[in-house]
């Protein structure tokens, strides 16, 4: 039989360090569930693309492809991995004609694209992904006005994560910045920029916020605010797939402030977009898919307080 208290005796020794005093253990908490939570809270959070792209389906519906003459454009696919175009512009009471002959190469990794025009002006870019999570794009401008050196050069390096999105900017003539975009919230994100000039001595940055809302996230806000008193609120509603509505207001501080408001209607083989400003000015653009290998383009512009006037005919063969 045991002896009683035999069992507390053996449990104290047990607990006993070497020097005879008697060893308290402390329960540790155990971080699995924590951290499992954590994690499947992250699972569900979207990417929130970049901070350059904040508003990207609102600018879709207030872009309209406004221009002024007759435009025609010709692409030609020589390969898989490369492909021709030329750009023809008649010109208008503005603006002289002009021709532009552009090259491009890409494939899963990389893209290449040139253009050039008669007054030996070259635009190109490069677009490189480097494995899932990092890109880097350049861009470059050079013109006879300005030989052995760039006129224009801005490069950018790009992390996507799969809750955030971060980027690094240089720009010709010393200007350096970094934006940074996360989700908090399966339907909130918010994030910042900074830059500095290095040779002006000019800082600033701005913060931002995106909302994504509704069944199929068809409503979208966006705000962003800067160091020196501009503020850009900006606002898309998906009514369905084939109508879409964005309205955008723009305030600098002691020097203007601008509003709009855009429509967006996608029919079987047109598009048509329209977009009101603030100051009296109205734009409309149409581009219909005659055949799987031509588009039509229409688009007009017109301002009855300035009497400025425009109005569009352009024409794509090899549309994609």
């Amino acid at each position: 039989s045991s002896v009683p208290g035999s069992s507390k005796v053996c449990h104290d020794a047990n607990n006993r360090e070497p020097s005879g005093r008697l060893r308290l253990s402390v329960p540790q908490p155990d971080p699995g569930p924590d951290i499992a939570m954590l994690k499947r809270f992250m699972a569900d959070l979207p990417n929130p693309g970049t901070l350059e792209q904040l508003k990207r389906e609102a600018q879709g519906i207030l872009s309209p492809d406004v221009f002024d003459g007759a435009r025609f454009e010709f692409n030609k696919t020589l390969s898989p991995k490369f492909a021709l175009n030329h750009n023809v512009f008649l010109g208008s009471a503005q603006m002289p004609a002009s021709y532009e002959f552009g090259a491009n190469f890409g494939d899963e990794r990389v893209l290449i694209a040139s253009r050039v025009d008669m007054g030996g002006r070259l635009n190109g870019r490069i677009n490189a992904q480097f494995g899932e999570s990092f890109a880097a794009r350049l861009q470059a401008q050079a013109s006879p006005e300005s030989p052995g050196q760039m006129q224009s050069l801005k490069a950018d390096l790009d992390y996507k994560g799969s809750t955030c999105c971060a980027g690094a900017t240089y720009m010709g003539g010393g200007l350096l910045g970094a934006n940074l975009m996360q989700s908090i919230t399966p339907w909130l994100a918010v994030g910042g920029e900074g830059f500095y000039h290095t040779q002006k001595e000019v800082k600033g940055g701005a913060v931002a916020a995106r909302a994504q809302w509704g069944h199929k996230g068809e409503h979208v806000a966006t705000a962003k605010a800067g160091s020196f008193g501009n503020v850009e609120l900006s606002y898309q509603r998906k009514v369905s797939d084939k109508v879409g509505l964005a309205t955008e207001m723009q305030y600098y501080h002691n020097q203007f402030c601008n509003f709009g408001v855009g429509y967006e209607f996608r029919l079987r083989q047109a598009t048509f977009k329209g977009l009101i400003q603030s100051d009296t000015t109205c734009s409309a653009s149409l581009e219909e898919r005659i055949n799987p290998n031509m588009n039509l383009m229409l688009s007009g512009q017109l301002n009855h307080k300035k009497k400025d006037y425009k109005f569009g005919f352009g024409v794509v063969i090899g549309a994609a």
